[in-house]
């Protein structure tokens, strides 16, 4: 872990309990790069921007910078006041964010409350470049952390009693996971695009919190209809309902489970897809930096490869798109 370089792009407010996480666990370079200025309401969201130091104003990047150091001076920090190229005027070039993945030797990339089409493009060149990919977010009281960890990942598992197991999971691209080509295929067949939702029983289907996963689906491809989030305006909420039944029909979703969407998460989603809630950000911040540190050692099971989590009822799942559950690779690696 020493030796590996994080890059984290966006300094909103889930990159803040991210960072403090793996800075003070010591990881070997963070990589910090955000284009903008930091705002009155970038103050609420972490502890990186410092209103007494005169924060407002100033680049994220450069205001961010003193209280990152402070928490660890072993870690080699490396601050870039600008997103290139990873999120451009016009189209990302999916080539030049290779490029510059290799050149840096980045082993994890996290992109933190960014669009679904930028992560979508920065998760493709990661992919080129055989850099970990990891995208978050959160939406009021909701939240998520994809992991595209790459074609072949392998990591040491222990199962009980105190059986040491060589793992290998194949990840799946961000453009897998809304790939709906293949959902009329079971959740069995999830490596070959299939539902993880299609064909299980009421109580498994609960378990995955169906709505909340829908409702994050829907509220995505809304964003990539009208490239921004919505803001509770007039129509927004019924449009991102019909998304939603359209995606728990395509999906397969057991009805006794889920017999229709969930009204109060899309409201909520609708109203506040753009604000932040401290509880949320710490919550989930704190998940994606313990999965960051996990993927770097190579230990245990890391995030498979879709988590959700709701911060108001305490909840977090996990789904599989795209991929099948890790194989034992003891007779691969």
């Amino acid at each position: 872990m020493r030796s590996s370089t994080v890059l984290v792009l966006s300094l909103r407010g889930v990159a803040h309990e991210l960072i403090k996480n793996i800075v003070l666990a010591g990881i070997g370079r963070l990589i910090v790069a955000d284009g903008d200025m930091v705002t009155e309401e970038d103050l609420g969201g972490g502890f990186l921007f410092q209103e007494e130091a005169g924060a407002v104003g100033t680049e994220r990047t450069a205001a961010a910078l003193p209280q990152i150091a402070a928490l660890n001076p072993l870690v080699s920090l490396t601050a870039r006041p600008t997103l290139a190229p990873f999120v451009t005027e016009g189209e990302s070039d999916e080539d030049a964010i290779a490029a510059f993945l290799r050149e840096e030797k980045v082993d994890v990339v996290v992109a933190c409350d960014l669009s679904f089409t930028q992560m979508e493009t920065i998760d493709a060149g990661a992919r080129k470049a055989g850099s970990m990919f990891y995208g978050a977010g959160t939406y009021g009281f909701y939240g998520y952390v994809f992991a595209d960890l790459g074609q072949d990942y392998d990591y040491i598992f222990t199962d009980a009693p105190a059986v040491i197991q060589k793992r290998r999971a194949t990840f799946a691209s961000l453009a897998s996971v809304v790939d709906r080509s293949k959902w009329d295929l079971p959740a069995t067949q999830a490596a070959e695009g299939g539902s993880p939702f299609r064909g299980l029983t009421r109580n498994n289907s609960k378990s995955l919190q169906p709505g909340l996963v829908i409702g994050i689906l829907a509220l995505w491809e809304f964003e990539k209809r009208h490239g921004a989030l919505p803001t509770g305006a007039e129509g927004q909420q019924a449009e991102i309902t019909a998304i939603a039944e359209e995606l728990r029909n395509e999906l397969g979703i057991n009805a006794k489970a889920l017999p229709a969407v969930d009204e109060s998460v899309i409201e909520h989603l609708a109203s506040h897809a753009t604000h932040f809630f401290p509880p949320t950000l710490a919550i989930l911040g704190g998940l994606l930096a313990q999965d960051v540190l996990r993927v770097l050692s190579h230990k245990d099971r890391p995030t498979v490869n879709l988590l959700t989590v709701d911060s108001l009822g305490g909840v977090g799942t996990n789904t599989r798109w795209a991929m099948d559950e890790p194989a034992n690779a003891n007779a691969d690696v």
